[in-house]
């Protein structure tokens, strides 16, 4: 009861987590000592220390308290995308009082054949479908496809798509060879378990909702090349995994940054710890960044633009020191951090540790056969011209298929790209320093899918200015009363007996089959002549006036009886 009580006088300092030190002021003055706030100072030490320590040691400069607000703001942001009912249900997830769903054989199975519906229609042509031919055994085993469910709080659709990321990673970091063995220890070469044993992931016991305490200390990174760090922190998250409470229950992650912990490489392989996060089925129930430094702070605006708003939610960042921060974490039932007892190792003797600032190896050099996004104009590479020439091939099929067909079409054109020995490679850096990788499968059907309309809406556009050329003569001095000016608002006689034959005959239009509409629209054609009228368009110079041919005068009416029904069925019954 205490603790539900704390938790609700606590609800504003998680939703406005600026205002964090004035809610301990409030707390401090009613000298309530209970729930959250009450075990979260150590004997040794009394709150007031803490707030003096506060006001003694946080005092930002102007530039430091515009990045964070920056950052409040994001946050701010994301948290109102969601509605009241999920930013409680995601308050409750992050205090580890949320009600599990339990996971009862009907509900399970059913989930399970929705996740196979979901694989079959995305699977081809990914690491995963390579994976499936290797061993279709380990790719369906139920317990390997449950934890991708229960990581994804049972939404199939998600689960499909990350098993997708994971075979990705996977297929990238240790080879095609590994993509259905479980890494191990022994999978991990010497650079990787230096990597490891630096102890910058470790596990520090449960919280008090039982959940896995999953320690990140970055100012103990260390390794000599980017993908040592992934391929061990893809080992160590995998090895939380083993455990089947670990999966049901998930786990709470902190992200330590304080003083001597600082991240020293200056947020170096950012972006690729959280594609490798993402790739991993671990159930994220909380995460907590604590950093002394606002610039520390500030890269969290990175974080909540990168994953989804109702896991923002779930995120909190403290900035202060040791004790500050330890005070806050505890609100959340986490116990006191092994700082002290934490020394930073040197797994790289005889200077090699500098190398650890090296590029990555994960960053690919462009060939001419890959496909390039991301410089925010149309590339030149040969393998984009490729790929512009099988659309063009393809995209009138894809137009008039199903969406069945247009998923097999977006297939074959991704797979003649790799068999060309293209990748479809996005830079997510400057143009002047790019770092290239390798784009997920399902964004690459997107954007494939993506260009096969972008096509379409072309042929259009140049379709209708191929209607815009003149090809008739030139009339001789002004349009007679009767005439049809196409491309001009006059509002003249002979266009309002076309609206009227259009209005009158709609109906009759709609319901022929095609070869009687054109006789319908040959009838329009001549009643507007049998008054005297012509057809007409203006000259592109505006100099006069020239007589369309019949074609293109039966293609305009046609036109306008369908304008005239879809404007008709929009404005509904009157």
């Amino acid at each position: 009861q205490l603790f539900h009580e704390s938790f609700n006088n606590s609800y504003w300092i998680i939703v406005h987590h600026h205002q964090v030190m004035s809610v301990f002021d409030q707390q401090a003055n009613s000298e309530s000592t209970i729930g959250c706030f009450g075990c979260c100072v150590r004997p040794e030490d009394s709150y007031h220390d803490v707030r003096k320590q506060h006001h003694s040691q946080n005092k930002l400069s102007r530039e430091d308290e515009r990045k964070k607000k920056e950052v409040d703001a994001s946050l701010s942001e994301a948290f109102n995308g969601l509605t009241f009912e999920e930013r409680q249900r995601q308050e409750e997830v992050l205090h580890g009082v949320d009600d599990k769903i339990a996971e009862e054989a009907v509900f399970i199975n059913s989930a399970l054949q929705e996740l196979d519906n979901h694989l079959l229609r995305i699977k081809r042509g990914s690491a995963y479908e390579i994976a499936e031919r290797m061993d279709p055994e380990y790719v369906s085993a139920r317990a390997f496809r449950v934890m991708f469910l229960r990581g994804n709080e049972y939404n199939a659709k998600k689960s499909a798509s990350q098993m997708l990321r994971f075979f990705e990673m996977k297929q990238k970091l240790f080879g095609v060879e590994k993509l259905v063995k479980d890494i191990t220890l022994d999978d991990l070469d010497e650079d990787d378990q230096a990597s490891l044993n630096t102890g910058w992931l470790q596990v520090h016991g449960k919280d008090r909702s039982g959940r896995v305490i999953y320690l990140q200390f970055p100012g103990l990174r260390a390794f000599k090349d980017l993908k040592n760090e992934l391929r061990a922190r893809f080992y160590f998250m995998m090895e939380l995994l083993k455990s089947e409470e670990t999966q049901l229950k998930g786990i709470v992650t902190v992200l330590y940054g304080v003083e001597q912990f600082k991240d020293s490489t200056n947020g170096m392989g950012h972006l690729e710890t959280v594609q490798v996060a993402l790739a991993i089925p671990v159930y994220t129930a909380g995460y907590h960044t604590c950093c002394s430094d606002v610039r520390e702070y500030a890269l969290f605006n990175l974080i909540v633009k990168l994953i989804p708003a109702k896991l923002v939610a779930r995120n909190r960042i403290h900035l202060g020191s040791h004790l500050e921060c330890e005070y806050r974490l505890s609100s959340f039932g986490i116990s006191r951090l092994p700082i002290n007892e934490i020394k930073k190792v040197t797994p790289y003797p005889d200077g090699d540790e500098a190398c650890r600032n090296s590029s990555s190896s994960l960053t690919i050099e462009p060939n001419a056969n890959d496909v390039l996004y991301g410089n925010n104009k149309t590339s030149n590479n040969p393998g984009n011209h490729y790929l512009r020439d099988l659309v063009a091939e393809s995209w009138q099929v894809y137009d008039s298929g199903s969406n069945e067909t247009k998923r097999v079409i977006v297939d074959d054109i991704v797979e003649k790209i790799h068999n060309n020995g293209g990748r479809f490679l996005t830079n997510i850096s400057s143009v002047q320093q790019p770092h290239w990788v390798e784009s997920p499968i399902e964004e690459v059907r997107t954007k494939v899918g993506q260009m096969c309309r972008n096509q379409k809406r072309a042929w259009k556009r140049a379709s209708s200015l191929q209607n815009n050329v003149i090809d008739g003569a030139p009339i001789i001095g002004d349009p007679l009363p009767n005439d049809v000016i196409f491309g001009k608002s006059e509002n003249t006689l002979g266009k309002q007996f076309l609206r009227h034959l259009i209005k009158e005959r709609s109906e009759e239009y709609d319901a022929l089959d095609r070869g009687m509409k054109a006789k319908l629209v040959i009838a329009v054609v001549e009643a507007i002549k049998g008054k005297g009228g012509r057809f007409l368009q203006p000259a592109p110079d505006s100099s006069g006036f020239f007589e369309v041919s019949d074609d293109k005068a039966r293609e305009r009416i046609s036109k306008s009886f369908r304008n005239y029904r879809r404007t008709a069925r929009n404005k509904g019954p009157m």
